[in-house]
């Protein structure tokens, strides 16, 4: 698989600095594989980039993340009422959560339903959450399904099938990941109140709880791009496409927060409204770095196997 073939390109392939460049990055093998070198992976994953139709693949994952958000949060704060929590304590983690204003959008909702409960939007909510939820992570794992590295497809029953099961698990880590940001906190300040926890624990243990919640979003990425990446003969649990996927994705929630922050006049020019495309835009450049991650993987393991079969064929 070579870059595309137009003047653009041949024009870049003849300058001697990109020669050069590429010279000194096919004599870089940090994979320790014969014949595997970054530039090999660089080219795969232009390529992918190129003919893969990211932004497209991008924008079908955002529309069903953002269409089963609201019946989660339906769902969620249905359960709440019946609850301990206060609706403080279940703002500030939404504001931990989610960037900037974008918590505006959904804050007199999240009033209302934790003042009373609700029974029959309880039921309406999980049945809503389920269906959609589970397209979600369908339409993830169909979006990596189309990516132009693979040479072998999902079959489409396998994948939703798969999007069941991993629904399940993802659930269970990212909600494990949201009580660890959210609400330990509170419990942790409660503990040092009470004289259980030493000063210098506190600052320790809330390190502890944010590094264990960067943690278990990293395995749900991982997760899913192993489930996804039907070319893969072994399992990985740590890749360079995930570990790139989570930094970007804690980058674009502390970016988007501190750009908000800087415009004062945001809800005055634009209101609900705003708030709403701020949280699309968000969705959708988490959905890019969410395929991103993975055509980054594709690339490795792309340049993996083409070096294997020519260190074979060459009957070494």
């Amino acid at each position: 698989m070579s870059l595309p073939d137009g003047p653009f390109f041949r024009w870049l392939a003849s300058r001697r600095f990109l020669q050069r460049l590429q010279a000194f990055l096919r004599r870089l093998q940090p994979w320790g594989q014969e014949g595997m070198n970054v530039y090999d992976v660089l080219r795969f994953f232009l390529v992918g980039l190129i003919n893969g139709a990211v932004a497209t693949r991008a924008a079908a994952i955002s529309f069903r993340l953002f269409l089963a958000f609201f019946p989660a949060v339906i769902f969620v704060l249905s359960v709440l009422p019946h609850t301990p929590l206060e609706t403080e304590a279940v703002m500030d983690a939404l504001l931990l959560l989610f960037p900037g204003d974008t918590v505006s959008l959904f804050e007199q909702t999240v009033a209302d339903l934790l003042g009373k409960t609700q029974g029959a939007l309880l039921s309406v909510g999980f049945v809503l959450t389920l269906y959609y939820a589970s397209s979600s992570v369908h339409a993830v794992l169909s979006g990596f399904n189309e990516s132009a590295l693979l040479d072998q497809k999902g079959n489409p029953w396998l994948i939703r099938i798969w999007s069941m099961f991993l629904l399940v698990l993802l659930v269970v880590l990212l909600g494990v990941a949201v009580l660890l940001i959210g609400f330990s906190g509170d419990l942790l300040t409660w503990m040092s109140g009470r004289g259980w926890l030493p000063g210098e624990s506190l600052k320790w243990f809330n390190l502890a709880r944010w590094v264990g919640a960067v943690a278990l979003i990293y395995s749900s990425v991982t997760l899913l791009y192993n489930v996804g990446h039907w070319d893969r003969l072994k399992w990985r649990t740590a890749t360079p496409g995930a570990a790139m996927t989570t930094i970007l994705m804690v980058l674009l929630s502390v970016g988007f927060s501190f750009f908000i922050a800087q415009l004062n006049t945001y809800n005055r020019l634009y209101g609900s409204l705003g708030t709403l495309m701020l949280a699309l835009v968000w969705v959708n450049a988490n959905s890019a770095v969410l395929l991103l991650g993975f055509e980054l993987d594709a690339s490795i393991e792309k340049a993996r196997r083409e070096a294997r079969e020519k260190f074979s064929g060459s009957g070494v």
